[in-house]
This record gives structure tokens, C-alpha cells and sequence, in this order.
């Protein structure tokens, strides 16, 4: 009895020396990621949008996401984040160069491909994909925005915009027949997708023919190089939808045959989806809507898409685009067997905010926060997702001034503006002018009613045109979200995005890469 004890034990330690070690860490339970990037918001962005649409007193869907911590976003080389800098250290996990970084390190000739912190030659959403995970992008700006593509796309700057495209559905240099193409793209972004000289389509939408003008500018297909990326995503099993009606009629059959998971590009703009000028141009441009009564807080300008009658004409949300995402990469999950990750931006948030248009930028928050509704209701039905929130900016350090500074000019009460800095001779200082409901000189904005019934009257005020560094507060809820509270607890670094997401997706813990350069790529 005692021989075959000890021969029992004998086996057992072969045994366990046998077996490689398996850590704690890649032991984790894995689960869907969904990245959520309402860029260049701040507190005080999330603030004004709780005023506006719900009232100081109530709570945003971004106020009912748990856990938080705030986030720290410089770059390599500056102290202020960029769009395509700070998409990439997201993306990729390690700071780089703020000027020109576009999945690589560095501007045009100087910019390096490098290893993400998990050693693989590229980002998290291409190292996800290429292992079979289901990944998908939502943007209401244009496809080549960098908050999504930097997560697909390694250029020598952002304004590359017909390679970035391409690369999405073709793979990156080197990549081509090694990069599995993306789930689900859904954005604008039509104009780089097609060649110059493609005609417009008469009648139904067509591969060879293009449905969008931009409403401003008039463009039209801007590639150079012949290539037709639509006609090439159809050869290659996509979907392809780019009107309001095509976007209603898939989402129809999505909800009526829950078997049906396409993979789908929607394009829904020339450019970006969103009209990001200042309010006195989109009025000079007749982009105002008819009939629309003097309270209604949604305004009276047409922010999104074209006029009436064009195909642009009320595009589908990023709130309603992430909804059709996230029906499509939880069933490509189910049949992949593997969580899938997912990124959505609301670009418009940033761009209003950097053309000081108020109402644009608290409409593009109200969209962001209806993806975290629907995101908070997914995390609910599926637990093991993680939703997590950040912005690398602060987009034009937009402020709330109550009472608004107005005057009388008739019957109408209009904002005017603040005193700045008083150090001219006049001793008042310069005027710093604020916006009303339709910028300078208009009628101030009105809050949503607050704990008693009240709906007070406010002015947006901005610092100027640029990013700034600003307040920025990641939030989170799901699988692991704790994590933003316990170990990223005061020191939450852009490029722990990453490290968050990865450990949520491929159940692996990774170092910090703060004070670490990226290896070169071989």
C-alpha cells in the first residue's frame, strides 16, 4: 500500500511537470469588449449635455456607468491629445508621437511601424480579428477617422484618407492575404471609397455609381487610383448599404431573422455624416429644417446629413448604427465561438466642439450617451462584456454660463457675450462672445426641467477653436470594469485603454507600458 502511495505521488509530480504553468492572469475570463469614444468630451461636456436633455438634477446613461477614474492623455511629445495619437496609443498600447501617428509612430517619412504592448505587429482590433475574434467600427464621422481606423490602418499621416479606407477592407502592407477583413464598418465617408468620375446613381444604389454629395461642399468619389472599394466589398461578401431606406430594411430583417449575421459596410455621407461648421454657415448654407417650433431643444439646423429630398437626408445615428453592430458581432460571436470587440465613436462631438458649435456638440453627446444606454442594456443581457469609456480631449473647453449675459433687441432676449481678461486700456478687456441655440446673438439655450420644476436659462461659452487638454473621466461597467477603481485607481493612462481591453478580450494581464517606447517592428 505504501509502494503504490508513493508511486501515486511519484506520478503526479511528473505529471505536474509536465503541464506548463498557467497564471492566474491567463486564467481570467474573457469576455466582448465595447470601446466607446465620445471624443473630445470632458466633464464639463458631459455636464452641459445632463443640463440641456435631462436637467441639472436627473442622471445621464454615462452618469449610470459604475466605475471611473480619471484619465490621463498625453502624448510621446505633447501634453495635449490628438485624434489619430491618441486612437493609436488606444489601439495599440504605448504613447507616440502626437503629430502625424496613424497606427505607426511618427509623421509621414519619420513614422515607424512598431509592436503593440502584447508584442503583436498590430493593433488590438487586428490581432483580435486575425485570431478569429468578430470586431466591428462605428463612426458618425467618415470611415478614416482615426478614433475607429487607427484600430484597423498604420499610414504616414491622418490625411491619408482613400489608403486608410483601403487598408480597412484590404489589410495593411504586408498584411494583405494575413489580415482578415472587419465584421461590421459603419460610418461616411462614401467620397474615398469610390474612384474620380464615378457617375451618380439614378435610382436604386449601385456598386459602380455613388449616392452622396457632400451638402456643403458639393464632392463628390475623391480616389485616384481607380480603385472602386465598394464594388470590391460586394465581391467579398459584404452588404452594402448607404441610404436611410437600405439602413431600415436591414435592420428589419436583422429583427426578423435572428439567424442572419452579414457581414456589412454602411456608408451614409460623402464625408462625414455630420455637418461641423459654425451655426452661421449651416444657416447661410439653408441647412435648416421648416416648420420646427421655437422650443423644441433639438434646434432648428440640420447638424446631420443633407438636405430634404437628397439621399443624405436623415442618416441612421451612431446610437442606431451601434444597435445594428452590436446585433450582427454578437451573433458573428456566437458562431465564432470567441467574445468580439467593438469601437464607437461619436466624432461629431469633437468636431462641433472644435468649430465652437454648441448645439452640434450637445446633440453628438445626447447620440453617445444613447450608446451607452443600449450598450448598459447589452452588458445587462450578457454579462460578460466590459464597456468602457474615454475621450483623448478636451474639444474647444466648452463651458455652461447661468444666468446667460443677454440683452433685448425687440421682443427677443439674446445671449451677448463675457468680459475677458482686463488688461486693455479700456480696463474691461475684450469680449469673449457665447453661444445661444443657434450661436452668437441668438436665443440662449434652456435647460431641461430640474428637481423643482425649473428650466433655467443658459449660454455655452468656449476658450477657442482647439483640443485641449481639459478634465477627462473614463467610465466603465461589465467584466472587469472594477478594474478602474482598484488598479487604475488615480493614474488611469491612455495606454491602459488597451491594457484593459486585452485583458477583458484575451483574458492576459500586461505591464504598463508608461515611461516605455515602442520596439520597432522587424
Amino acid at each position: 500500500m505504501k509502494r503504490i502511495l508513493v508511486l501515486a505521488v511519484a506520478m503526479a509530480l511528473l505529471v505536474a511537470v509536465a503541464m506548463p504553468l498557467v497564471s492566474n492572469a491567463q486564467m481570467a475570463k474573457t469576455g466582448n469588449v465595447i470601446f466607446i469614444h465620445p471624443d473630445g468630451s470632458g466633464l464639463n461636456h458631459w455636464s452641459a449635455a445632463r443640463i440641456y436633455w435631462k436637467g441639472p438634477d436627473a442622471q445621464l446613461e454615462w452618469d449610470q456607468l459604475p466605475f471611473m477614474a480619471a484619465y490621463r492623455g498625453h502624448m510621446a511629445d505633447q501634453l495635449t491629445g490628438t485624434s489619430n495619437a491618441g486612437a493609436t496609443t488606444h489601439a495599440f498600447g504605448y504613447k507616440v508621437e502626437g503629430r502625424g501617428s496613424f497606427g505607426l509612430d511618427g509623421d509621414r517619412d519619420k513614422a515607424r511601424p512598431f509592436l503593440s504592448l502584447s508584442g503583436y505587429p498590430g493593433s488590438i482590433m487586428r490581432e483580435a480579428r486575425n485570431n478569429g475574434h468578430p470586431v466591428g467600427v462605428v463612426n458618425d464621422g467618415q470611415a478614416a477617422e482615426p478614433g475607429t481606423a487607427a484600430f484597423l490602418a498604420e499610414v504616414g499621416n491622418r490625411d491619408e484618407f482613400a489608403e486608410i479606407v483601403r487598408q480597412m477592407l484590404q489589410g495593411r502592407p504586408g498584411f494583405d492575404e494575413k489580415d482578415e477583413k472587419p465584421d461590421v464598418i459603419l460610418s461616411g465617408g462614401e467620397m474615398y471609397f469610390m474612384p474620380k468620375g464615378t457617375p451618380k446613381c439614378e435610382g436604386t444604389p449601385a456598386p459602380n455609381c455613388y449616392v452622396h454629395e457632400d451638402p456643403i461642399t458639393g464632392r463628390g468619389p475623391q480616389r485616384e487610383d481607380n480603385l472602386n472599394l465598394i464594388q470590391f466589398a460586394v465581391d467579398n461578401g459584404y452588404t452594402v448599404i448607404r441610404t436611410r431606406a437600405e439602413f431600415d430594411d436591414l435592420m428589419a430583417k436583422l429583427k426578423a431573422d435572428s439567424s442572419l449575421a452579414p457581414r456589412v459596410l454602411g456608408l451614409f455621407a460623402a464625408d462625414d455624416i455630420f455637418n461641423d461648421q459654425a451655426e452661421e454657415r449651416l444657416i447661410a448654407a439653408g441647412l435648416v429644417k421648416e416648420g420646427v417650433a421655437a422650443d423644441d431643444p433639438q434646434g432648428r439646423l440640420i447638424l446631420f446629413g443633407g438636405k430634404p429630398g437628397t439621399p443624405s437626408f436623415n442618416p441612421p445615428t451612431a446610437a442606431e448604427m451601434a444597435e445594428m453592430a452590436l446585433i450582427i458581432l454578437e451573433r458573428r460571436a456566437a458562431q465564432a465561438g470567441k467574445p468580439f470587440f467593438a469601437v464607437f465613436e461619436t466624432e461629431s462631438v469633437d468636431n462641433f466642439g472644435n468649430s465652437d458649435n454648441a448645439i452640434g456638440t450637445l446633440t453628438g453627446l445626447k447620440h453617445a450617451d444613447e450608446i451607452i444606454g443600449l450598450s448598459r442594456a447589452f452588458q445587462a443581457r450578457v454579462p460578460n462584456t466590459l464597456i468602457l469609456t474615454a475621450a483623448d480631449s478636451d474639444a474647444g473647453g466648452l463651458q455652461v454660463v447661468s444666468p446667460p449675459p443677454t440683452k433685448r433687441i425687440g421682443d427677443a432676449t439674446l445671449v451677448t457675450g463675457v468680459t475677458g481678461n482686463p488688461t486693455d486700456s479700456t480696463a474691461e478687456g475684450f469680449n469673449n462672445l457665447v453661444d445661444g441655440i443657434e450661436g452668437r446673438g441668438t436665443r440662449p439655450f434652456r435647460a431641461a426641467p430640474d428637481a423643482y420644476g425649473n428650466r433655467l436659462s443658459f449660454a455655452v461659452v468656449w476658450i477657442g477653436l482647439p483640443d485641449v487638454a481639459g478634465g477627462v473621466l473614463s467610465r466603465a461597467q461589465g467584466l472587469n470594469a472594477e478594474l478602474l477603481q482598484t488598479k487604475f485607481s488615480g493614474a488611469f493612462d491612455n495606454t491602459d485603454v488597451y491594457r484593459l481591453m486585452y485583458q477583458t478580450l484575451f483574458g492576459r494581464e500586461l505591464e504598463s507600458a508608461v515611461g516605455k517606447r515602442a520596439p520597432d517592428r522587424k
